[in-house]
């Protein structure tokens, strides 16, 4: 398969074209065809299009440095549209010639010279498309630009011979319709170049692009949610930055595993990209109880977080929380401890005015028990819960004792459509009536849905 760079690609391009210039031109002199002066008058803007997209792609193809930290493909974009506008330009000349043949006809004896010039014009524009759409892969601009440009000169030389054929036969009418439909073509094209080139300068992206980007960092192992995408090309470069949150529990070396599968993917997606990601801890939208806990759990000596309480005044948020310590630590360890807590809150929720840890002996986390198998306790529960209907049925009791205090726990299923501040209140007051009749017992009720 043939392959060839941008710059030589549009440097055959020129020289092809600077050919056909001089051969239709001259075919066009003597002859007498105004459509063949019109081919060479397109090869000519064409020419100089070409020109143009050159230097643009050479000048683009310069190393980033301090002034353009991005490099500078955007010169190329810059290149395509300034081709475009050219085009553009002339299919309005065309359409102006038009009109003007309507007024005073046409003259032209091409003759033999007038087809083998517009011969020579077609095969040299196929050559042109060859080589053009084999640096098409590229991705450059400049390159889809000056196909563009082939594509529509085999157009026009094409009518070219149909506007030979109908002047040798007397009908001077149908070149002229033919140049109204070259013009036409030709703003199509121009036009569909302008805007692409348009939004690369604006660093518009598509949004299928966009979609394709955050569907691959989202669907890489251990990324929980993603924010901050930002997706930019610059000529055949695309640029990609976005913040990634993983687990708060995540090392750094974790963290980093995870940016480089996210830089992988996306290379392997976008072909010649430059990725950035930043991995932080999710905490976007959690709840401040559960970002303080998170904090607290990443300080090394903190075993344990319980009563904690977040209160929202006029000037910030006050936080006060139990952590429980080795009971073996002196006050002077446990007290850098409670500190790290506090600054680790602190720096991870920018709005905490104040912080108080209070310390205590961490508890044995599990304690002995003793299974109670008593009838009267099981019989007494239910003669309490049977006095609110709300209940449906009770699923389980268990009993124990731990610590010398009785436990009773108690299943209990309800509708499951009631509001849960509702549901709160009756197993509140059910808790209060069977501590009545089991003095210091520990009275746990939990509601659950009936199934349906």
């Amino acid at each position: 398969m043939l392959r060839i760079s941008k710059t030589r690609a549009l440097q055959a391009s020129l020289v092809a074209i600077a050919s056909v210039i001089i051969v239709e031109g001259l075919a066009a002199i003597i002859t007498g065809s105004l459509s063949l002066l019109s081919d060479a008058g397109h090869a000519l803007f064409d020419a100089i299009s070409t020109l143009i997209l050159l230097v643009a792609t050479t000048l683009s193809m310069k190393p980033a440095d301090e002034d353009h930290t991005y490099g500078h493909g955007k010169i190329e974009s810059l290149g395509a549209l300034i081709g475009g506008i050219t085009l553009l330009l002339f299919a309005i000349g065309i359409t102006g010639l038009a009109v003007l043949r309507l007024s005073i006809g046409n003259h032209a004896q091409p003759g033999l010279l007038g087809y083998a010039a517009a011969s020579y014009t077609m095969s040299t524009e196929i050559i042109r498309m060859v080589i053009l759409m084999a640096a098409l892969k590229t991705g450059s601009l400049s390159v889809k630009a000056d196909l563009y440009h082939a594509a529509s000169d085999f157009f026009s030389t094409s009518l070219v011979f149909v506007a030979l054929g109908l002047t040798s036969l007397g009908y001077t009418v149908g070149d002229t319709a033919i140049s109204f439909v070259l013009a036409g073509l030709l703003g199509y094209l121009s036009m569909k170049l302008i805007y692409s080139s348009m939004l690369d300068l604006s660093d518009a992206v598509s949004g299928k692009l966009v979609q394709s980007v955050l569907r691959e960092i989202k669907s890489t192992d251990d990324v929980l949610k993603c924010k901050s995408l930002r997706v930019r090309r610059v000529g055949e470069q695309t640029y990609v930055d976005a913040v990634c949150a993983v687990s708060p529990e995540a090392k750094v070396t974790d963290a980093d595993t995870i940016a480089s599968r996210i830089e992988t993917r996306l290379t392997k997606l976008l072909g010649k990209a430059t990725v950035m990601i930043h991995v932080e801890p999710l905490e976007w939208g959690l709840p401040i109880e559960l970002q303080v806990r998170n904090a607290t759990n990443l300080v090394e000596g903190a075993k344990g977080v319980h009563n904690l309480s977040v209160t929202a005044v006029e000037d910030g948020i006050y936080v006060t929380l139990h952590v429980q310590v080795d009971p073996s630590l002196p006050l002077d360890k446990a007290h850098e401890i409670a500190r790290s807590v506090e600054q680790g809150i602190e720096k991870s929720i920018p709005r905490i005015r104040q912080v108080t840890v209070h310390l205590e002996p961490l508890l044995p986390e599990i304690g002995e028990g003793q299974i109670v198998e008593d009838k009267h306790v099981s019989d007494t529960v239910r003669s309490v819960i049977v006095r609110y209907p709300e209940v449906l049925k009770i699923s389980a009791i268990a009993t124990y004792r731990a610590e010398g205090k009785l436990h009773i726990n108690v299943h209990c299923l309800f509708r499951g459509d009631e509001p849960i501040s509702e549901v709160h209140e009756i197993i509140s007051k059910i808790e209060e009536s069977v501590r009545e009749e089991f003095e210091n017992a520990i009275v746990t009720i939990h509601p659950e849905p009936v199934e349906r």
